[in-house]
């Protein structure tokens, strides 16, 4: 036991604690599922819920979040779908939103907002047009990643549990495998790398919507 004790951190927890999800390089090391991952439950009524996307025709990630009275985030629902064009997207989108979830606001990245000199509209533009309204968010890149890190930081509740901020529902298998499959950008190691790409749409769309909230993990 001293021995793997004496580890480095991400040896030791595949050794002694069993946890290989662990990913060598992994940018958000806080991410186990044993804490962030959860069976699914019924949400109160009066949660505040969210939803959050990012949107190219490479892939549409849109997640589905309520928020408690504690201010913890719990991502209940995941729609990750490639090659989508954007009535099929919002159409997607409304059909997956119960008629009594009030959703709050729908959180996208702010390049969502240039229009297009062939038609002057913008991806904004669309959705509204489609019946899903967006809330720019911000893009600074590393401010939101460090955000995100401090949401996953696990700590104890005032029930004694170790939780974290943010939370997943075991349903939401893309970003469950997402969140852990990030790694450090080699030319700027306080950034996630952009590749492997195709796991880089969910994390972002939870990044979006973190954006300028205090998180709820104790100093």
């Amino acid at each position: 036991l001293q021995r793997l004790d004496n580890l480095n951190e991400d040896d030791r927890r595949m050794l002694k604690d069993g946890d290989w999800d662990v990913n060598q390089g992994a940018y958000f090391g806080e991410f186990t599922r044993s804490i962030h991952v959860m069976p699914p439950f019924e949400i109160p009524s009066h949660w505040r819920r969210y939803r959050a996307l990012d949107y190219g025709l490479d892939m549409l990630a849109c997640y589905w979040i309520a928020v408690d009275i504690y201010g913890r985030a719990y991502v209940y629902k995941e729609l990750h779908k490639p090659d989508v064009i954007i009535p099929d997207a919002a159409r997607m989108i409304r059909e997956m939103t119960d008629k009594d979830e009030r959703i709050t606001a729908t959180y996208a990245p702010p390049d969502l907002m240039n229009r297009r000199q062939d038609t002057g509209k913008s991806v904004f533009d669309t959705f509204a047009e489609n019946g899903v309204p967006l809330v720019k968010a911000s893009n600074n890149r590393v401010q939101g990643w460090y955000a995100m890190k401090e949401w996953l930081h696990p700590f104890k509740d005032e029930l004694g549990q170790t939780i974290a901020g943010l939370r997943i529902f075991s349903t939401c298998i893309n970003l469950i495998e997402d969140i852990p499959a990030l790694i450090h950008d080699k030319n700027n190691p306080n950034d996630c790398d952009t590749e492997p790409h195709e796991h880089t749409h969910g994390p972002d769309a939870i990044r979006y919507f973190i954006a300028g909230r205090p998180s709820p993990t104790p100093k």
